[in-house]
């Protein structure tokens, strides 16, 4: 069994299924263009730049550097794996509730000190202090409210470079067919131009499609994980200052969990 002062976010280990897919989607790409035997005619600095450029240009008219910034903070979450599961949090909170039943809530200042986890370290502080429950709610709940509007700002500019995306490729499409089409008198124009209008079309999809909105579900996907784990986190802390029954925590943290995963601490 771990030692109370192990359990609560320690280090974080690589998502692995972040980085298979990743590891997939430039394979897969890989093998498209080496099939043709001419890997080259997918390079075109002038699409590259139009879409990338024009990309976050867009995105920066939407938005502000200081969304561009957070984005990019919560951005390295993505290739992480989740600190601490919610049945894991729940065993540690019971672990703890049956040292305060036994010494009481000055236990947890030690606790405190060595948990990792700010969010679980501020709790316990709180409560060892002997702040009243409301108190304790109120504190935590605005910092539960903080981290999720900065995780729905990241997600948000990611769904917008998602959106606009595929959007500069078809100018650059639109661009490039304007070309041909003046250029038709001209056969050895013709092919730069149809390169620009088919590029631009694909850079944009490949951006929005393996990039952007895969990132902005996963940011998702973590932050209501995250928002689970600190909800019923909040929940054991006051479940600690009152000095209840393990038992009784253990069912009330339980209900916070979908179904699939509610299989209970001792089952």
């Amino acid at each position: 069994m771990r030692s109370a002062a192990a359990v609560y976010f320690g280090n974080r280990d690589i998502d692995r299924s972040a980085v298979f897919g990743l590891l997939m989607c430039l394979a897969l790409l890989a093998v498209g263009m080496l099939a043709g035997g001419k890997v080259f005619n997918f390079l075109d600095l002038r699409s590259f730049l139009l879409v990338v450029g024009g990309t976050f240009g867009a995105t920066l008219i939407h938005c502000s550097l200081s969304d561009l910034a957070n984005a990019w903070l919560v951005f390295r979450n993505v290739w992480v794996a989740a600190s601490l599961e919610p049945q894991e949090r729940i065993r540690d909170l019971v672990h703890l509730s049956k040292r305060v039943r036994a010494n009481g809530t000055l236990t947890l200042e030690r606790e405190a000190q060595m948990c990792s986890d700010t969010f679980m370290s501020k709790g316990l502080e709180l409560t060892a202090d002997g702040q009243p429950e409301d108190d304790i709610r109120r504190i935590l709940e605005t910092d539960l409210r903080a981290s999720g509007e900065q995780a729905a700002r990241a997600i948000a500019v990611f769904e917008t470079l998602g959106s606009y995306a595929p959007a500069l490729g078809l100018i650059g499409t639109l661009m490039g067919l304007v070309e041909m089409l003046g250029e038709l008198q001209n056969p050895a124009a013709i092919g730069p131009a149809m390169s620009l209008a088919l590029i631009t079309t694909l850079y944009g999809a490949v951006l929005a499609n393996l990039v952007f909105l895969p990132i902005a579900g996963k940011l998702r996907l973590q932050a209501s994980e995250e928002s689970t784990v600190r909800t019923l986190t909040i929940e054991g802390i006051l479940s600690l200052r009152r000095e209840e029954n393990p038992i009784i925590l253990e069912q009330r943290l339980q209900s916070f969990i979908p179904n699939p995963l509610n299989s209970g601490i001792g089952r």
